[in-house]
């Protein structure tokens, strides 16, 4: 499965499931949960630095220090400072949002749009949450178990999906029942009596 090629430059959101994005450039950072040895300094390796962790939010003070001064965000924070320091055409967000405050959200959307509006930089936001980074994305893409289920560009009219409905869906997975993503309730209640009859003809 490849999105990633023959792709015009902006913000593409990576939505419920796994993904595997696959591409010919090599011209990708990935910022993960990637455990680092030694302090913040040592790792960013540049004069760029201490510049590339304002840009993400962070200030002098973690430049001396380590891994286990760190949370799980701000470890996400620095490998996004070492990327942009890489300056690759595309950033792949691995569940960056994990963590963020609600001001952390609205800044990570400003720079991002600036990447991609200013620098030409295609960021790629893979994540489960349907609200984080909506506004700014160009193109939405709904994946489930590494199939992509639908596609919406930033000129369509891209359909909200309610968290309710999500965790129905997860719960009904956990219970090994058979079910797709869903944008809506309407489909969402057909594929439920789709299951209650194929019970009841199981019973009879």
């Amino acid at each position: 499965m490849t999105i990633l090629e023959n792709k015009n430059m902006g913000v593409i959101y990576g939505l419920l499931g796994n993904l595997t994005l696959t591409t010919n450039s090599n011209d990708i950072s990935l910022v993960s949960y990637y455990k680092f040895k030694d302090t913040v300094e040592s790792y960013l390796e540049s004069d760029k630095a201490l510049k590339s962790l304002k840009m993400v939010f962070l200030d002098a003070t973690y430049l001396s220090k380590t891994i286990k001064d760190l949370s799980e965000s701000e470890i996400k924070k620095i490998n996004l400072a070492k990327a942009l320091i890489a300056n690759k055409e595309i950033i792949v967000l691995d569940f960056f949002d994990k963590g963020l405050t609600n001001k952390e959200q609205k800044d990570y959307q400003r720079l991002f749009k600036k990447l991609a509006e200013n620098y030409h930089k295609t960021i790629v936001i893979y994540t489960n949450d349907v609200t984080f980074f909506w506004n700014i994305a160009t193109e939405i893409i709904y994946v489930d178990n590494q199939k992509v289920i639908n596609t919406y560009s930033k000129n369509e009219d891209i359909p909200n999906i309610n968290p309710p409905i999500k965790e129905l869906i997860n719960l009904m997975r956990s219970k090994n029942l058979k079910i797709d993503n869903y944008k809506d309730t309407k489909d969402l209640l057909k594929a439920i009596y789709r299951l209650k009859e194929n019970e009841n003809e199981i019973s009879n």
